[in-house]
């Protein structure tokens, strides 16, 4: 895939709660600002959607027709799905075929509230833009990491501005994901508190911040001062928390599901938050297992001499959304 235009504009703070977009106005002129710095004159566009509310269950039914699948997904998702099914967009695909028998279909459904989907078609219409599809965002990550070693188990911490997204894949199928309630804008929130400053001064304070040097300085100011290194100690040891559990329980399942151990050996790290200097060492020594930062871009090629092409390197890791969702459209998948 190559990539002709970028535009790039931050979020306003405050605009979405759990997936929720609850101010479409300020989302939408976001969307139309980040358009306009990229020259992109298209409208079409694919779109993801994330938050607790976003439900994906795996479910085996007997073999039969897709139009007779799709009643019996209907009928059956109440049992999955935390709200009413007449308040939930609900959508399947079938995955594989059972472990025990080849007449057993393995049917993936996700569910999201239809107001939770409404806020975003919302956003868009406001924004003059016209959704292809909306995806949901671990699924957008599997995508763009698939390679050769998504033939075995891989484990996706995917840290947003708001949440961070446990992913688990197996054989390049998405197989759980999990909603952490913290974020890049948790450990800002979080030297902000230590600090006794502004969100933007803390957020200075962290991009200077490393979890693993504490002691440095850097041009005159401290690199790294002890209470913004506590407090972001803090929220990483509770998001490393986190994950090692998501990890034990996706090995447990593992092994029900498969007779064998398909052990999860390495941890791969993508989103903005994902850029906090030390945080992937201090994962990796508190989880056990090696965490790498992956790169969206590794399968994506733009002409180095397009006057994007630095800054669209410079994102990196907050990308992977965006080109998973690229790669969908270009594929039709």
């Amino acid at each position: 895939m190559e990539v002709t235009n970028f535009g790039v504009y931050p979020t306003p703070q405050g605009v979405i709660t759990n997936g929720r977009v609850t101010d479409p106005p300020k989302v939408a002129t976001a969307v139309k600002e980040a358009l306009s710095e990229g020259g992109i004159r298209g409208r079409d566009v694919c779109a993801a959607i994330a938050g607790g509310e976003v439900v994906v269950r795996h479910v085996f039914f007997p073999g039969m027709p897709r139009e007779e699948l799709a009643q019996a997904v209907k009928w059956e998702a109440g049992a999955y799905i935390p709200y009413p099914v007449e308040e939930a967009n609900i959508d399947f695909d079938v995955v594989g075929i059972g472990s025990d028998s080849a007449d057993k279909l393995e049917v993936m459904i996700v569910a999201a509230p239809k107001s939770l989907v409404a806020s975003h078609v919302e956003t868009m219409e406001l924004a003059e833009v016209r959704p292809l599809f909306l995806d949901i965002q671990p699924i957008t990550i599997c995508r763009v990491f698939h390679d050769d070693e998504s033939e075995g188990a891989r484990f996706f911490v995917d840290i947003g501005g708001g949440t961070t997204d446990l992913v688990y894949s197996e054989k390049g199928v998405l197989r759980f994901t999990r909603i952490v309630n913290i974020g890049g804008n948790t450990f800002t929130e979080a030297v902000a508190l230590a600090k006794n400053v502004d969100f933007t001064r803390a957020e200075k304070l962290k991009r200077k911040a490393n979890l693993m040097e504490a002691d440095e300085e850097q041009e005159g100011d401290i690199y790294g001062d002890t209470e913004s290194i506590e407090a972001l100690e803090e929220v990483a040891r509770r998001l490393a928390v986190e994950v090692r559990r998501s990890i034990d329980y996706c090995n447990a399942q593992a092994r029900v599901r498969n007779g064998q151990d398909s052990l999860i050996s390495k941890v791969t790290l993508t989103g903005g938050g994902s850029k906090l200097s030390g945080l992937g060492e201090y994962l990796e020594a508190s989880v056990g297992l090696e965490v790498t930062v992956g790169d969206p871009l590794a399968n994506v090629t733009f002409a180095q001499s397009a006057p994007f092409a630095d800054d669209l390197a410079a994102y990196g890791t907050s990308l992977a959304v965006a080109v998973g969702l690229a790669f969908r459209g270009v594929d039709g998948a």
